[in-house]
């Protein structure tokens, strides 16, 4: 399915227009973020056209599960280093900004989420803006959702943690040794 969504960004991205020096057309690419539970994954990702400039763009996901953590990356797609660049300044989830810059030119500009993010249920907003300075360019970002272990979860792995530690403090009592 990636190297689908790859190809896709490709081939749109080879179909440029004149440049210009004012904001990036920008075509979504692959299907819309989605209703997702936990666990779960979703991609977001978008075809530049129309450049140098600047990009903004707005996904918006809904979350189901009561609550769940979030982490991910998003990445330009460096077709020809020459020919077109993405340099990512914003990348925000819901307002905040808890992207963290992995990696830069010459490589594929790569932001991501390095630490989980401890979400609740409902509607949920990835921000993702930055400057084109060529004429076309794509990127892509992937997110996995996972479950939060519930409460009865975590004291039944406590309890099954301290019953291991008495039975094997149990089996080590020392010897004494008699002397005759």
């Amino acid at each position: 399915m990636r190297k689908l969504l790859l190809a896709a960004a490709g081939a749109m991205a080879l179909v440029g227009a004149a440049a210009n020096a004012g904001p990036v057309v920008s075509a979504p690419v692959g299907p819309a973020p989605p209703t997702v539970g936990a666990p779960g994954t979703f991609i977001i990702g978008s075809n530049l056209s129309v450049g140098p400039g600047t990009f903004y763009d707005t996904f918006t996901f809904t979350l189901l599960s009561p609550e769940a953590l979030l982490n991910g990356q998003v990445s330009s797609q460096e077709f020809d280093s020459t020919s077109h660049n993405i340099d990512f300044t914003t990348l925000w989830l819901d307002g905040a900004s808890v992207f963290s810059q992995t990696s830069t030119d010459p490589a594929p500009d790569t932001w991501a989420i390095l630490n989980p993010i401890l979400l609740s249920a409902g509607d949920h907003t990835i921000t993702v803006g930055g400057t084109l300075s060529g004429t076309v360019g794509s990127y892509v970002g992937n997110f996995n959702v996972a479950a939060v272990p519930e409460a009865g979860t975590w004291a039944m792995m406590l309890l099954g943690f301290g019953a291991m530690s008495i039975a094997i403090r149990r089996r080590r009592q020392p010897a004494f040794a008699q002397i005759a």
